[in-house]
């Protein structure tokens, strides 16, 4: 049994089930292999040709050349008059853009948001960057949640002093951040602490920190907000590497395993690429020319 790097797919025996136990559906293959074709140039930077997408697609040449047909056809695929390339079309554009017209982050969400917090047992928080920067907008307790923890919805963070701010500052331009960290550093770090990654002081060392969150993958805050308790927070992309949002889990110290190796940071990194894969975010590869 596994948690799956998409979400909370459960493998058993070396079959596949979903989480309720049961068998996946029967669909129809055709469209699958076709889909796979489309996965391949949808993972490239490039129009490519036809060998080198059955290469990586591991389909016959002329499997493959028979489902381009189709979708060329479709306006789902265009080949280049020049090279004899393929490449995504125009149609595949408009399936893009009406999926962004109906993707719900929240309704996505919120599922993953209850299964993690019964899981790790903490309570779970959705922050996005509101007009007024880390803003939370969802929260899901777990049995070991505790009524105390008063961080509500509609609670704007600060960026430095929150796991969620230093996450959602991470992936933003760094012209955008900058100004306010600076306006932040001059509020809320004036304490004459010791200037380190884990509790910057100087615009310095906050964009050193910015750069292990972003190589983490995950931040981390340990009494930033309320003492005794540590936060950990990982990212949410949309299909276009862009920060859509943050989930956030925090307890007290004794309360859970805050080390990023931890199960539940695991489990929230595995939470956040399953939100992430709805959103339509997929990480670049680089497919071969052949």
């Amino acid at each position: 049994m596994r948690i799956g790097h998409g979400g909370f797919r459960i493998e058993m025996g070396g079959k596949e089930m979903q989480p309720n136990g049961k068998s996946p559906r029967k669909g129809v293959q055709s469209i699958e292999v076709g889909f796979s074709i489309l996965d391949v140039l949808m993972n490239s930077t490039r129009p490519l040709p036809l060998k080198s997408i059955s290469k990586i697609s591991n389909l016959p040449p002329s499997k493959v050349h028979s489902y381009l047909v189709s979708f060329t056809t479709l306006d789902v695929v265009r080949q280049d008059s020049t090279t004899g390339h393929y490449g995504l079309g125009p149609r595949a554009l408009k399936l893009g853009l009406g999926f962004l017209d109906q993707f719900d982050l929240f309704s996505a969400t919120r599922p993953v948001m209850a299964e993690l917090a019964d899981q790790i047992g903490i309570t779970v928080f959705l922050g996005v960057w509101g007009n007024r920067g880390p803003t939370i907008i969802y929260r899901a307790d777990g049995p070991l949640s505790e009524t105390v923890l008063d961080i509500r919805v509609g609670s704007v963070l600060p960026i430095l002093r929150s796991a969620v701010g230093r996450n959602l500052a991470a992936h933003m331009p760094g012209n955008v951040i900058r100004p306010l960290i600076v306006q932040e550093l001059s509020h809320f770090m004036a304490s004459g602490a010791n200037d380190t990654i884990e509790d910057p002081q100087t615009l310095v060392t906050a964009e050193r920190m910015f750069e292990k969150v972003r190589a983490d993958g995950i931040s981390r805050v340990r009494g930033g907000l309320i003492s005794d308790y540590s936060a950990l927070s990982v990212p949410i992309f949309d299909f276009s590497g862009a920060p859509y949002g943050a989930l956030t889990i925090m307890g007290r110290y004794n309360s859970f395993d805050d080390t990023f190796e931890g199960d539940s940071a695991l489990r929230l990194k595995a939470a956040c690429a399953s939100i992430s894969a709805a959103c339509g975010f997929t990480p670049r590869k680089e497919a071969s020319q052949g």
